[in-house]
């Protein structure tokens, strides 16, 4: 038992580190749809502030990559570290929209870094899901306590000494850098700019954040009122804020969990069972039954994502670049879906959309267990 503490320490360094360099994201997501004018931000420039940092990632993933296979992991991931504090006390202070979109995009940076970093590090732990699970549970932990805290804060003072606030409170984060060890590097591959297929599990990583990270996040609103026709617009927002508030408590608490089944039961096997059960909530949430629908799509989303890593690096032996290429193929997915969720707003087929996208994930699930099987025999 004292060895895998032991072993278990550097992954929850590095999710630490991640953690708490979130919270100034979280807030960010809540604060400026309402308070936009406050920090300087015209309204037009909202949906910019709130993505760039996503596209970024999709960009800059390969040259991260070359990043950590030549100075190592450590530096990198201090140093994203302090970045991470240093623009999420920029954000309250009003600098204009080419520092924000500046700050965003350093963010986004810094995110890949530890983000690529922590899902490195529970990697190399015997007991991988396990590790990819407590990892998860901890990084939804700092997003959480900014969203309880942030709101708070901005009720008695102002944005800029929220966010100040709010970096102050990520700075545990630098020490938790500061404490991980070194890991062996792998070798740099060389830039290439060819197009390649993507593997069917990538496929259906990227459809799999398209339809929920993306879409649906953004048609909640969309759904709870063709569900609930006779809530009030207070009650819908409401609503809305508690299903994404209920979707990171049950990444807190179910993720290791969902770490534990996977090495007693096979990661590839829950990793399908969370596509198909969260396949059965978008049908629901888009044909009425949308409480019962969103509950499920969340609860079994935080399964598949806290186990992504682990079944993206499978059998390969480069796991640092089968892990970003997998966050990568997830982040565009989430970056195009919300995009497509945005025109949807108004769209009275939702329920035909969601169907169709229901019926490709059921389809990629079933050839990813084809594939899996194989590669198994």
């Amino acid at each position: 038992m004292r060895k895998h503490i032991t072993e278990m320490k550097l992954p929850m360094y590095a999710s630490f580190s991640l953690t708490f360099a979130l919270m100034g994201d979280a807030f960010l997501y809540s604060f400026l749809p309402v308070n936009a004018l406050s920090i300087h931000v015209p309204i037009i420039w909202i949906g910019t502030i709130l993505s760039i940092n996503r596209f970024t990632r999709i960009l800059l993933n390969p040259l991260i990559l070359r990043v950590f296979s030549r100075v190592g992991f450590r530096l990198p991931v201090i140093v994203a570290a302090v970045v991470s504090v240093v623009a999420t006390a920029g954000y309250g202070a009003g600098f204009g929209i080419a520092v924000m979109v500046l700050l965003r995009i350093l963010w986004g940076i810094s995110y890949s870094v530890l983000r690529v970093g922590a899902i490195t590090y529970a990697m190399d732990y015997p007991k991988k899901g396990l590790a990819l699970g407590v990892s998860q549970s901890i990084i939804e932990s700092g997003p959480l306590l900014a969203l309880l805290v942030g709101p708070v804060l901005f009720d008695v003072i102002s944005p800029r000494l929220t966010f100040f606030i709010i970096a102050l409170l990520s700075t545990p984060g630098i020490y938790f850098a500061l404490k991980l060890q070194e890991r062996g590097r792998t070798s740099a591959r060389p830039l290439s700019f060819k197009m390649s297929f993507p593997s069917i599990f990538n496929r259906l990583a990227f459809l799999s954040a398209f339809a929920v990270d993306g879409m649906l996040v953004v048609l909640i609103g969309s759904l709870l009122v063709d569900a609930q026709p006779s809530w009030t617009a207070v009650e819908i927002t409401a609503a809305a804020a508690g299903f994404l508030s209920f979707r990171r408590i049950c990444s807190l608490l179910i993720s290791p969990f969902a770490g534990w089944s996977a090495d007693r039961y096979g990661l590839a096997n829950i990793y399908s069972g969370s596509i198909l059960l969260i396949c059965l909530g978008l049908i629901l949430a888009a044909n009425g039954w949308a409480l019962t629908g969103l509950i499920l799509v969340f609860t079994f989303y935080n399964i598949n994502a806290s186990l992504a890593a682990g079944a993206a690096s499978s059998g390969k032996t480069d796991v640092t670049r089968a892990v970003s290429i997998n966050a990568t193929f997830r982040d565009a997915g989430s970056a195009f879906g919300a995009l497509a969720g945005g025109f949807l707003l108004a769209n009275d087929h939702l329920d035909l959309i969601f169907t169709a996208l229901t019926m490709l994930l059921i389809l990629f699930t079933w050839k990813y267990c084809r594939e899996s099987r194989v590669l198994l025999t």
